[in-house]
């Protein structure tokens, strides 16, 4: 089985090594990885900073460029719901419109996907550690990730799986929303990560860069980061990027 993998603007440029564990994990599961360099953003923060024009010259160069057969596995519950959903939203037409419809049905999250075509039972791994799980809301309510998630965690061998009672409320980040209002996000995400240090967790998972990248630099700003360390899902099953609780910070 040949994949395209897309590995989203936030993930390329600031958690390489979670691109690399997503590529990692399709291919422990048998999987051959095909990842176009020209892919590099699906158009949702121009959506999220109100820029509808720029978001459509996008989202039509990313369907050109799928306009492949392939389907395409991406690490990103929102950029997920952002070609399935969005991109319906926007003024489409002729072979536009053809080529995302072709689009919508051949995107799926990493985890749904292995999960959907049955993959699961190919990937091996142990993690010997407390996981909280959070789930961000574009994989939660657009792309119903949270049950694919826990079907692919449960591969985890030794893992204690976790949730805290606010497991599935927002992180913060909310794309530019972080942005405008940074003491209302910043004020969201410590009260997620209040709730989720309480379960002494050695990593804290979810399946968006954005969340990851908002959670870790409150850890770190607060200067937590040697509590627990906030990660994509994906490198607990490769080790990429992983690290011992008393590394430095």
């Amino acid at each position: 089985m040949k994949v395209a993998l897309f590995v989203p603007c936030l993930m390329d440029r600031f958690l390489p090594d979670a691109g690399m564990a997503a590529a990692r994990l399709l291919e422990s599961a048998g999987v051959q990885v095909v990842v176009d360099s020209r892919l590099t953003c699906c158009g949702q923060p121009a959506v999220n900073a109100g820029h509808p024009d720029l978001a459509r010259k996008m989202a039509l160069r990313m369907l050109k460029l799928a306009e492949h057969e392939l389907p395409v596995v991406v690490p990103s519950g929102s950029c997920v719901a952002m070609m399935r959903d969005s991109y319906g939203l926007m003024d489409l037409s002729g072979q536009d419109a053809e080529r995302w419809r072709s689009l919508r049905g051949r995107v799926f999250e990493l985890a749904e996907f292995l999960v959907e075509r049955g993959l699961t039972n190919r990937v091996t791994a142990r993690c010997e550690a407390r996981v909280v799980v959070h789930h961000s809301c574009h994989h939660l309510r657009h792309v119903a990730g949270s049950g694919a998630l826990a079907v692919l965690l449960e591969r985890l061998e030794g893992a204690s799986l976790l949730e805290s009672e606010q497991a599935r409320q927002c992180c913060g980040f909310g794309g530019v929303f972080s942005s405008k209002l940074p003491e209302l996000s910043i004020a969201m995400g410590r009260a997620r990560l209040d709730a989720m240090l309480k379960l002494e967790p050695r990593y804290i998972a979810l399946a968006d860069a954005g969340c990851v990248l908002q959670l870790s630099g409150i850890l770190e700003g607060e200067g937590l980061s040697k509590r627990a360390q906030v990660v994509h899902y994906a490198q607990l099953f490769t080790g990429d990027g992983l690290k011992p609780l008393d590394a430095g910070e």
